[in-house]
Order: structure tokens, then sequence, then C-alpha cells
């Protein structure tokens, strides 16, 4: 029979044997750590080469100016124009379209004549008269500005009417005050640069209520006037 102090003994020595077992695993795994080196996963293959890109040089943009004459650019007014709301301008461009109220209700097979008729029955299918200038002369209409209000001849039913006589008196003088341009001419028009005009054109970018022009190139003939 084992006494308790032999029982006692037995246990310590189990104890020590596990302790040894676990230091010396311990020590194994420690050993095997630092010995061996770390497992790594692929690394990506870089070729060196020596292809060079041909990139375009970067533009040197510059914000439009006003011109040495003191007149503005058309692109100035379209980057710049909110400083100008509500003020007399001068803006040099040229002329790139004129509207035309025939050509606008024109259809295919219209006549000359029955585009006329159609023009003196109702009157009211025409706006009135506006045109467009660019920094060039074959700008696009999206990149110009809309010159409004500039004056035209009075309308045959309006001449018909008693009423209108001191009126349209003032309408054709100042019409016949507006030199003869068209499509292509380089102009300096005075105006007052607003979004919207006394007779309902708007433009949130920016459009020009005609004053006066000025025709830089070779003045057009009178019949040529819109």
């Amino acid at each position: 029979m084992i006494d308790g102090q032999t029982n006692t003994l037995v246990k310590s020595t189990v104890l020590l044997m596990g302790s040894a077992l676990l230091i010396g695993i311990g020590a194994a795994g420690f050993i095997g750590a630092c010995g061996e080196p770390e497992l790594e996963g692929a690394k990506a293959e870089v070729k060196p080469h020596n292809i060079k890109l041909d990139l375009p040089p970067v533009p040197d943009f510059k914000m439009p100016t006003p011109n040495s004459d003191g007149t503005h650019p058309v692109d100035e007014m379209r980057l710049r124009g909110k400083r100008y709301l509500g003020q007399s301008v001068q803006v040099k461009g040229f002329v790139i379209s004129i509207y035309d109220c025939a050509t606008a209700i024109r259809t295919p097979e219209m006549s000359e004549k029955e585009v006329k008729a159609l023009i003196d029955e109702d009157p009211t299918r025409c706006i009135r008269p506006n045109f467009y200038i660019g920094s060039t002369d074959d700008a696009p209409l999206d990149k110009g500005i809309r010159v409004v209000e500039n004056p035209r001849p009075p309308r045959a039913d309006e001449k018909k009417l008693r009423s209108m006589r001191e009126e349209v008196k003032k309408m054709q003088e100042a019409f016949k005050a507006v030199p003869a341009f068209k499509v292509g001419d380089e102009v300096i028009i005075t105006g007052n640069w607003a979004t919207r005009s006394p007779r309902g054109f708007r433009d949130s970018d920016g459009l020009l209520v005609f004053e006066s022009l000025k025709n830089l190139s070779t003045p057009a003939k009178e019949d040529d006037k819109k």
C-alpha cells in the first residue's frame, strides 16, 4: 500500500516531468521560428523599360481681358460677364448669325410668295430682330453672344395704323441709323449687358441689349440690312 508521503512524491515527479516537456516543446518552436525563414507569397513581376511617354505640353490658358481699345472680346464677356451686369459695354466680335423670320418659319415645300403671305397674315409669327457675334467669323452659336432688340423697320400693318404714326416714324429713323451689316463682318456693339431684355429675351449667361453698332469691315449694302 502506498502511503500519503509516497503519493505526494509521485505527483510532484509527474508535474515536474510535464513542465519539462512543455518547456522543451516551446523551446523547439522558438528555435524553429528563429532558424527557419517565413514563407513569402509570389512577388509581382516588374520589368524595367526605357519607354518615354511623349505627352503634349500643358496649354498656357490666359484669362481673357479687355482689348487695348477699351472694347471687350466675346470670350471675356462669356467667362467674366457677371461683373458687367447692368452696365453699358462695347463688345468687339464677328457677326456669325442673323435672325431672319422667313428662313425661320419656312418649310421645304413653301415658296417665297407663300412665306410672305404667311408673315403678312400673322406678323407675330416673327420674333424681334436679333443676331449673334463670336470671337471668330466661324465660331459656333453656343460660343457666341446674342445681341437683341436691334432696330427693325415698321411692318406693313403698323404703317396702316394712324395711332402708330409717331411710333412708325421713330422706328424708321432708328433703323436707318444702324449701319448695314452681314454675316462675317467684324463689328463693335454698344449695349447693356444683362440676363434679360425689356422685351423678353433671356439668357442666364448674358446677352447684349442693342444700343449702337460700328461696322469695322467693308460696309454692307443697305439691302443687306436685317
